[in-house]
């Protein structure tokens, strides 16, 4: 809720209330934040751009589960979303783009596992796996946003 409450707020006030609306992006945990944000809140974010990201926070929990988890655990929810209000504006989207490396930490099955996910959803996607040497790090991701932003914005 700071993000939608107190942070769009801010960003309409100083840029304009158009009806342009801004992208989340994330690497490597951010991924997992922007793409859950951008997924509960289609409505006022344009899209997301997910880098490096794991989209399925249980194994991080051992063993906790309750349904803040399932809430908040992209593909657990995507799964089950079938509403008329959320899917239609997942069904609507034209940026998001998950991406990952297949180099040093990486885990591109992460990234194929929440595409196949938007993929049985109907929602539209671009999955953009990386080359073998494309590791786990920031010299890998200051290149791979800009270049998906060039075909977002561009």
């Amino acid at each position: 809720r700071y993000i939608t409450d107190e942070v769009l707020p801010l960003i309409r006030n100083e840029c304009g209330d158009g009806e342009n609306r801004p992208l989340t992006t994330g690497a490597s945990l951010g991924a997992f934040l922007s793409a859950n944000a951008y997924f509960k809140h289609p409505d006022v974010f344009r899209g997301v751009i997910a880098m490096s990201g794991s989209y399925d926070v249980r194994a991080y929990l051992t063993g906790h589960y309750d349904d803040n988890v399932y809430f908040n655990n992209p593909v657990q929810y995507l799964q089950n979303l079938d509403d008329g209000y959320f899917l239609p504006r997942l069904r609507q989207a034209d940026a998001i783009v998950i991406l990952s490396g297949q180099g040093a930490y990486e885990a591109p099955e992460r990234s194929r596992q929440l595409s196949g996910i938007l993929s049985w959803k109907g929602v539209p996607h671009h999955l953009d796996i990386w080359g073998y040497d494309v590791n786990h790090d920031w010299p890998w991701w200051r290149k791979m946003l800009p270049f998906t932003l060039d075909k977002i914005v561009g």
